[in-house]
């Protein structure tokens, strides 16, 4: 039997996805670049029901990005990869993320900037509640 660890609401204040840079490697999934990834675990028995929002300094907020997450599962959500109602998130734009989930998980953000020589890798525990 297990638990539900974390919480059902987390917060991210300071996101913001760097521009594409210079692919630092090449995987299996090809050439990576720049990105930011919203890293959660569901470490109940039973599925949950996220929703993120996506919220901006001087824009409407890009709302509702809706998912089922099985249980005892890890995500690493590639927010460069994403699009919510047709929009993709954009690049060089701080904003902040809320994540809302009908039953607890733990969230944490990473970025990995690739626009410069030298990489820069920089990961953030949200505000839980």
């Amino acid at each position: 039997m297990s638990e539900a660890l974390g919480k059902k609401v987390w917060a991210f204040p300071d996101a913001f996805l760097p521009a594409k840079g210079h692919s630092y490697k090449t995987s299996s999934h090809g050439d990576q670049f720049g990105h930011e990834s919203l890293c959660i675990i569901n470490y109940d028995i039973n599925p949950v029901i996220i929703t993120i929002d996506f919220l901006f300094e001087d824009q409407d907020p890009i709302e509702n990005y809706t998912f089922t997450m099985n249980g005892k599962r890890s995500l690493h959500l590639r927010l460069d990869n994403l699009e919510v109602q047709s929009k993709k998130l954009p690049r060089e734009k701080p904003y902040s993320i809320i994540l809302k989930s009908n039953n607890k998980v733990v969230a944490q953000l990473s970025r990995l900037d690739t626009t410069s020589e030298h990489n820069a890798f920089m990961t953030t525990m949200g505000w839980g509640s």
